[in-house]
């Protein structure tokens, strides 16, 4: 017995290691010549394995190439946008019915959303533009992000931003203006491709670019704390809803969470389902 349980344990550790390998970009010139600076002295510990449990999900009524989710008040409000199709923002109700708000057609690519101050904030890709609207969908005005934008929230004071980079962007919500940057890691390495973001408590909840997984870090260092792998999410798919999942572009993409009943909302790229459920804690 006492082998098998240290067998189990080995081989848990070693596929701790492994998952979190996979993050790891290998640090840059750059970043090795700046490893003493203050912002990257601190070390990260190795984080945990989160899980997902699913409970229901929601079929939409149409499928969107999802860039951006967020909940509030009982509705999710999602960012769409794809080379080629039109950048909107929609709603979808609970009941998955869709309902467009504002669409911007296809002279830009949308990407990430948050709502702050009760107007819905959306970022462009590599277009620098920043669309603010009301909560009805119009459009109130516009800033300039100077830097691709990817997956957006916020702190309750600034706008949180990603660029497809290993940084977090602090941005002044009312005209844009970057203040400082944090650096994503695990350890001292640097994960890139932290995209659609959620903003639950202290914490930040991404996804990661391409994969199947979903980090938590900690917005203020940098340092990511659990990682999530979400590869159950198909096995519990229709044979439709997986098809529609299994194509290269229509990758996992899509975080909102309701702070009243803790429950989240994930999907991705052109998904039939949203899939509603709760994170559990890694065990220590």
């Amino acid at each position: 017995m006492a082998l098998i349980e240290r067998n189990a344990k080995s081989a848990r550790t070693t596929a701790h290691k492994a998952w979190i390998a996979r993050f790891c970009v290998l640090p840059s010139a750059a970043l090795i010549l700046s490893m003493t600076t203050p912002s990257l002295a601190q070390v990260c510990a190795n984080p945990g394995l989160m899980t997902f449990e699913v409970s229901s999900k929601i079929v939409r009524s149409r499928t969107g190439f999802t860039q951006g989710l967020e909940f509030r008040d009982g509705v999710l409000y999602e960012s769409t946008g794809h080379i080629g199709g039109t950048t909107q923002l929609n709603t979808i109700a609970l009941d998955g019915k869709v309902t467009n708000l504002a669409d911007q057609g296809r002279r830009v690519f949308g990407e990430g959303l948050t709502i702050f101050n009760d107007e819905i904030v959306q970022l462009t890709w590599q277009e620098h533009q920043v669309f603010v609207y009301d909560l009805a969908g119009k459009m109130k005005r516009q800033m300039r992000n100077p830097r691709d934008g990817w997956g957006l929230s916020h702190d309750g004071t600034n706008l949180l931003f990603t660029d497809g980079g290993p940084s977090l962007y602090y941005a002044d919500p009312k005209t844009f203006k970057i203040g400082k940057s944090v650096t994503i890691r695990i350890g001292k390495e640097q994960i890139a491709g932290v995209n659609e973001l959620e903003r639950v408590d202290d914490k930040l909840y991404g996804n990661v670019f391409t994969t199947r997984s979903i980090v938590r870090f900690d917005p203020g260092t940098g340092c990511i704390d659990a990682v999530a792998d979400l590869s159950l999410l198909w096995d519990v798919m229709t044979p439709d809803e997986r098809a529609s999942a299994n194509s290269a572009e229509n990758v996992l993409n899509g975080i909102a969470y309701d702070a009243k009943t803790g429950l989240f909302y994930l999907t991705g790229k052109r998904w039939r389902a949203i899939f509603v459920g709760r994170f559990r804690e890694p065990k220590p």
